[in-house]
């Protein structure tokens, strides 16, 4: 069976030395690892510098982005906070206006209380002067009526008219 040789191991000439070998190998092999950074390399290096460079600027983004997004939150939760301050504030102006309000309607009440109060016994006070003149009248009719027929069969005119003018100024006097 013939021998298997792999293709990519090189056997030198035997016109060279294997020093003589080793130096071409090391020529070729600084050969092609020139061109890989001279050609190959800065090909990649773009890519690479390219892809660093929005690497850092989406961190940039990223941190720009998170730093606002804690300003916004300071901002709202201040501005939270007022309007809890705010809203305490408006509620407790409520409350002391309600409670004015309160106070102003309750004394309006016992003013017009006071004042029904007063009217009502000005009123009754009236009546009872017109009922007590009423009377008056009435007893004093009566009781000129009671003299003119008493009077009528026992006194004369004069003497009667003396007599009831005698009595209604007694009567003027005690009222």
């Amino acid at each position: 069976m013939p021998e298997f040789k792999w293709p990519f191991i090189l056997e030198h000439p035997a016109e060279f030395s294997e020093g003589q070998w080793l130096v071409v190998r090391g020529i070729g092999f600084a050969l092609v690892l020139w061109i890989i950074v001279k050609f190959i390399v800065p090909m990649f290096k773009g890519i690479l510098d390219t892809r660093q460079a929005a690497i850092v600027e989406a961190a940039t983004q990223v941190e720009t982005t998170l730093r606002d997004t804690q300003e916004m939150r300071n901002d709202y939760r201040e501005r939270l906070a007022q309007i809890e301050d705010e809203t305490r504030r408006r509620l407790a102006d409520a409350e002391r206006e309600a409670e004015d309000l309160r106070e102003r309607i309750l004394a309006e009440a016992r003013q017009n209380a006071a004042a029904l109060a007063r009217r009502g016994e000005d009123e009754v006070a009236r009546e009872r002067a017109k009922a007590m003149l009423h009377l008056r009248t009435q007893f004093v009719k009566g009781v000129i009526g009671a003299a003119k027929h008493a009077a009528a069969g026992s006194l004369d005119t004069t003497h009667q008219r003396r007599l009831v003018d005698d009595f209604v100024k007694d009567l003027g006097a005690k009222s």
